[in-house]
């Protein structure tokens, strides 16, 4: 980002911060959450408690936007998200229209296409106000767009394997161009995090009930491990092709114990990777693990301080993760193989259904978030882009 642009994004975020106080920001397609049920055995300050049903990211009605930490010397954001949206990266996620204002009968900026990439710079109503990387800015709708989730839930551990080296396999067997490799770009430096971090878009809808999975998880010591969120319409074709040919006879790739492990299973070849469009391209899917958190530290972004897991330990797992096959479904609680075995893998479970999301079967890794799946599909969402880069920035106050 050239330092005119961050001049302006900075001058932007100063104004924003005077005229907060007067906005009054509505909720959009997430449920009431408590954000720490259950008890608490961290020794850590509760700084996001449930006394705020309607806060969606911006100014609260009842007071600032952030809270102080017993020392006083760490600001936490008090609100949905650990981080604001201000300065988060965003993306089109369908052909949309950039706004003059905050209506759909306002005046047309610019046409954006999927993978669009802008700064976020505030957030009202159904809106977002954006700045392109060439210093446009407007209004977009949001259940249009993706947000970067490292972003605005940095205390999440992201290892997003397809953007490095693939893991995806089946009964064990390699995928032909696909296990090993690396299947899209998605890891930068992020200014806004002072670090290298991977590329992580998702609906917002879905933000905003996965920082409620977080905190559930980090009030019993344990942190998500997200490998996938969006996952480009390209990648999910060329991992569907590699499995069909491991299972077609009359390929040179066929594998007979593959087949074998899902012909003679319940599954289809669908259950364990979608043959078209999947919950991914709408980034309304999750792929992800658990893990025990071992150490945790604080981090200043801006004005704002956040918990990142610095060390973590994974629980025990069904099968790795990516295994297209029936060794990746989850042993029913009441069998003997699973009895506390697996016992991470359910608690974890049981946090993604507390919060509008839904697992499948075939996939213990897997969870679809319901309002995310309406909304995309209805925003006419293909997830045929990329989004290989980021402009994020720290948040300020002023």
């Amino acid at each position: 980002m050239n330092d005119t642009l961050r001049g302006i994004l900075l001058a932007l975020l100063v104004l924003a911060a005077l005229l907060v106080m007067l906005i009054i920001f509505t909720n959009n397609d997430s449920p009431v959450i408590n954000t720490n049920p259950g008890n608490n055995n961290n020794n850590s300050t509760d700084l996001h408690s449930d006394d705020d049903p309607e806060q969606n990211g911006g100014e609260r009605e009842d007071g600032p936007d952030y809270i102080y930490d017993e020392s006083g010397e760490h600001m936490f954001y008090r609100g949905r998200l650990e981080l604001p949206v201000a300065g988060a990266t965003g993306w089109a996620a369908a052909n949309l229209v950039m706004r003059s204002e905050p209506r759909a009968s306002s005046d047309n900026v610019i046409n954006l296409v999927p993978g669009d990439a802008f700064v976020i710079f505030e957030e009202t109503d159904d809106w977002w106000n954006v700045i392109l990387p060439n210093e446009l800015s407007g209004w977009v709708e949001i259940n249009k767009c993706f947000i970067n989730l490292p972003d605005v839930i940095p205390s999440i551990v992201y290892n997003v394997s397809n953007a490095v080296s693939s893991e995806f396999r089946s009964s064990g067997f390699d995928l032909p161009g696909i296990t090993q490799n690396n299947l899209y770009p998605a890891y930068s430096f992020n200014e806004r995090l002072g670090r290298g971090e991977f590329i992580v878009p998702g609906s917002y809808a879905l933000a905003r009930a996965l920082f409620a999975v977080q905190q559930i998880a980090l009030s019993n010591d344990e942190t998500l491990i997200v490998y996938e969120v969006f996952r480009p319409m390209e990648t999910q074709r060329a991992v569907a092709g590699a499995l069909n040919r491991l299972m077609n006879r009359n390929d040179d790739d066929f594998n007979e114990v593959v087949y074998r492990a899902i012909a003679d299973s319940q599954f289809s070849v669908g259950n364990f990777i979608s043959q078209g469009r999947s919950n991914h391209q709408l980034g309304a899917a999750i792929d992800v693990t658990i893990g025990i958190v071992d150490e945790r530290e604080i981090i200043r972004s801006g004005d704002y301080s956040f918990h990142r897991v610095k060390f973590h330990s994974r629980v025990e797992e069904p099968s790795p993760m990516h295994e297209l096959s029936p060794l990746a479904v989850l042993p029913g609680r009441d069998s003997q193989a699973a009895t506390g075995i697996y016992d991470g893998i359910w608690r974890m479970r049981s946090y993604f259904e507390q919060m509008g999301f839904t697992p499948i079967p075939s996939e213990w890794w897997h969870f679809n978030h319901t309002a995310s799946v309406r909304s995309g599909s209805s925003a006419g969402i293909t997830g045929n882009f990329l989004t290989p880069s980021i402009y994020s920035i720290p948040p300020f106050i002023n």
